[in-house]
């Protein structure tokens, strides 16, 4: 369940900062321009509020929301006090808010548009929003956010980048009506915060198939550790961004969210020769995470070859996990890497969907036999793009084997040579004459092997000493024919 806390904080039965008059004015004729109401005198119309409660404080970065309103035309609107006023220019960017309640609740991420501003006072309308019809309204927020800014905010470490900066806001509000007349009613709900975050991606490949290039699979993640003890994450919701990336050119952002079970399992096999299999869970633990991608798989074992697939975190990846505890792989995107025509393989194409702006937005878990529902407080952040994992296909042959061919390309040499010297006894012919044969004798030969190898292969075990043999013998016949003949 979630919890949230009895004490009522507002009740504010100030009809006006809830209706029409706090919305927007009739448009602009002749253009399609929306005018909005000033942030300052809709706030000044409840009674209650002191614009002396709202210092600016130019080096405080933060954002407070100070009310929420509705407007006739169904649309959301937030006051958000922000201390360093116009010092600075931010803005808001997008709030995650949550139309449901307890345990049913489910956080969106809204983009957030600047209706006007007045100081330290700060309107913003919640766009693609409309206001539900029912007769009492929920209105669930656990944080809102504004763009990074490098000269205020602390970087993220490991190559991942932070484009929007979180803060926390932890109220629930409630829109109905009591006796007739409609009244706001604000209570305090509890949040979990993401202390230590990393956002990655492991690449599988797809094996080899016949088209041209090579696939693969990106398998995308996020690692965090929390300000509450968890010990069983029961469920998460994230959300991220997607962008394709195809001919250097790249596609529109979208938003995109992934709903994650403990349950959830996934498996991936690319299909190609020679590709790997690998297993895991959308939700897991770190630990988990490492002995996952810290395996070799036999691919193919047969008389002649051994194939086997090695894949491993590499240093930096497991320096960039070091400390976190719980890892939820969210999505899979495909990555192709392609040769482009005419430029003999020193020049590649990459199609690929680039995975950002990566927030979680709710986590479910048990703690001391307690289940929590929670919204979470959590950065935007995006990462490197480049996989934490090497993998190494490696071909391998029985030592067995290895000293057979050897033995039979010695032969082999040894069979063009004895023919050669039949060639010497008509050298007067000329040289060129002499060339010719040897070249032919050359072919002959090695077409002559792989018609012997394509018949034997399938049991070459069994008759490599057997054909050696019968090579010998054959090149001491030859030698013996060779020195009677002259």
């Amino acid at each position: 369940m979630t919890k949230i806390k009895n004490k009522v904080i507002a009740i504010i039965a100030l009809i006006i900062l809830v209706l029409a008059t706090c919305g927007f004015s009739a448009p602009v004729a002749l253009a399609d321009i929306v005018t909005y109401s000033n942030v300052l005198d809709d706030l000044k119309k409840d009674d209650n509020f002191k614009e002396s409660y709202y210092p600016e404080k130019s080096n405080d970065y933060g954002l407070q929301i100070i009310q929420l309103a509705e407007s006739t035309g169904k649309e959301l609107f937030i006051y958000v006090y922000q201390p360093s006023g116009q010092a600075k220019n931010l803005s808001a960017s997008s709030i995650n808010i949550s139309t449901s309640k307890n345990d049913e609740i489910n956080f969106k991420n809204y983009k957030l548009k600047l209706c006007n501003s007045s100081g330290v006072f700060f309107k913003y309308a919640v766009m693609n929003f409309e206001v539900l019809s029912e007769e009492t309204r929920y209105y669930a927020i656990s944080s809102i956010y504004r763009p990074f800014d490098e000269t205020i905010d602390k970087q993220a470490d490991h190559d991942n980048k932070v484009t929007e900066v979180n803060f926390e806001v932890g109220k629930q509000y409630c829109f109905s009506t009591i006796n007739g007349k409609p009244y706001v009613a604000v209570v305090e709900i509890e949040t979990i915060t993401i202390t230590d975050k990393f956002v990655g991606l492991v690449r599988y490949s797809d094996g080899y198939k016949f088209y041209p290039g090579k696939g693969a699979c990106d398998s995308h993640f996020v690692a965090f550790n929390t300000d509450k003890r968890i010990e069983k994450l029961l469920e998460a919701d994230v959300y991220y961004t997607a962008q394709s990336y195809s001919k250097k050119k790249f596609g529109n952002k979208s938003d995109k969210y992934a709903y994650l079970k403990y349950t959830d399992k996934v498996e991936h096999n690319g299909g190609g020769l020679f590709a790997g299999t690998y297993k895991w869970d959308r939700i897991e633990t770190v630990e988990q995470f490492l002995k996952e991608n810290d395996l070799t798989q036999n691919l193919y074992s047969g008389a002649i070859i051994d194939v086997t697939l090695a894949n491993k975190i590499t240093d930096e990846g497991k320096q960039a996990l070091k400390g976190k505890k719980w890892l939820l792989r969210f999505t899979e995107t495909a990555y192709t890497k392609a040769v482009l025509p005419g430029t003999f393989g020193s020049v590649y194409e990459e199609d690929l969907t680039l995975v950002g702006d990566v927030t979680i937005l709710r986590l479910k878990f048990e703690t001391d036999g307690i289940t929590y529902n929670l919204g979470t407080i959590d950065n935007k952040q995006t990462g490197s793009g480049k996989p934490i994992n090497d993998e190494t296909l490696n071909v391998s042959l029985e030592a067995f084997w290895i000293y057979g061919v050897i033995i039979i390309v010695v032969l082999f040499i040894a069979l063009i040579a004895v023919r050669c010297l039949d060639m010497f006894a008509i050298a007067g012919n000329g040289i060129l004459m002499l060339i010719s044969m040897v070249i032919n004798i050359t072919l002959e030969s090695i077409s002559d092997m792989f018609k012997f190898l394509k018949i034997l292969l399938p049991y070459f075990k069994y008759v490599t000493i057997f054909f050696a043999v019968l090579t010998v013998i054959f090149v001491i016949v030859e030698f013996v024919k060779t020195i009677r003949g002259k």
